[in-house]
C-alpha cells in the first residue's frame, strides 16, 4: 500500500508545489507589512491567505476526486486496477494519500496562522486586548470556553468531515460507473448521486446529534461528530472497494 500511496502522491505533487509557492508569497507580503508597519498590507495578506487556505483545501479534495474519476475513465490510468493489488488496497491507498495531504495541509496552514498571530501579538500590544475581548464575548454569549483542546477537536472534525466527502465522492463515481458503464453524462450523474448521498448522511448525522436525551458538552459534541464522520468514511470506503471488486469490470 505504501508504494501505491507514493504513486498517488507523486501524481499530485506538482499542484502541492504551486500551493506552497503561493503560500510563501502570501507570507512574504504579510511580514513585509509587519516590518514596515503597513496595516493595509497586513490586512490584505491575511485576507488573501485565509481565502487561499479554504481554496487550497477544497482543491486538494477536488483533485483527489478527479484523479479517481480519471482512473476509472482513462485506459492508461485504468491499468492501475490490473496490478496485483486488491481494490481495497488501491482505494485505501487513495483515501489515505488524500487524508495525509489534507491533514498535513491543515497542520501547515494552522502553523502558519499561529506564527502570523504570534508575530502580530508581539508587534502590536493592542491586539492582545482585542483577543481578550473576543474570548470574553464568546464565553459570555455562547457559554463556550475557547481552549487548545476545543480548537484541536474543531480542526479534527473539519478534517475528518472533509475526508468523508472524498470517500463519498468515490462511492458516487463508482455507482455511476457500475450502472452507467457505457453511457454518456456519467460525471453529471455522479455529482447528482453525491448530492443525494451527502444529503442523506448529513440528515442522519443531524438526527443523531439532536437526540433529545443526548446531552453533551462542546467537546463531547465534537467528539461524537468526529466518530460519526469516521464511520461514514469507513462505510463509504468499504462499499466503494467492494463494488470495484464485485461489480465493476476491471
Amino acid at each position: 500500500m505504501l508504494k501505491l500511496m507514493k504513486y498517488e502522491l507523486r501524481k499530485q505533487a506538482f499542484s502541492k508545489l504551486i500551493i506552497l509557492v503561493i503560500t510563501l508569497l502570501g507570507e512574504l507580503m504579510f511580514f513585509t507589512g509587519l516590518v514596515l508597519n503597513r496595516h493595509n498590507t497586513i490586512g490584505l495578506a491575511m485576507g488573501l491567505l485565509t481565502m487561499f487556505t479554504f481554496g487550497a483545501m477544497f482543491f486538494i479534495a477536488f483533485e483527489s476526486i478527479i484523479t479517481y474519476y480519471n482512473d476509472l475513465k482513462q485506459k492508461q490510468s485504468y491499468m492501475l486496477f490490473l496490478t496485483p493489488n486488491t481494490p481495497y488496497t488501491i482505494v485505501g491507498a487513495k483515501v489515505l494519500s488524500s487524508g495525509v495531504q489534507i491533514i498535513l495541509s491543515g497542520v501547515v496552514f494552522a502553523l502558519i496562522f499561529g506564527i502570523d498571530g504570534a508575530a502580530m501579538l508581539a508587534r502590536y500590544a493592542s491586539i492582545k486586548q482585542i483577543k481578550e475581548l473576543i474570548t470574553s464575548f464568546v464565553n459570555m454569549q455562547f457559554h463556550v470556553e475557547i481552549d487548545g483542546k476545543l480548537l484541536i477537536l474543531v480542526v479534527l472534525a473539519l478534517l475528518i468531515s472533509w475526508i468523508s466527502v472524498i470517500t463519498l465522492a468515490y462511492l458516487s463515481i463508482t455507482l455511476s460507473t457500475t450502472f452507467l458503464a457505457e453511457k454518456k453524462g456519467k460525471a453529471i450523474i455522479s455529482f447528482l448521486i453525491f448530492i443525494l448521498l451527502e444529503y442523506i448522511f448529513s440528515k442522519g448525522v443531524n438526527l443523531i446529534m439532536n437526540i433529545p436525551s443526548l446531552t453533551l458538552s462542546a467537546s463531547g459534541t465534537l467528539i461524537l461528530n468526529i466518530v460519526l464522520y469516521a464511520v461514514i468514511t469507513a462505510v463509504t470506503y468499504l462499499v466503494t472497494a467492494w463494488m470495484l471488486d464485485k461489480k465493476v469490470s476491471v
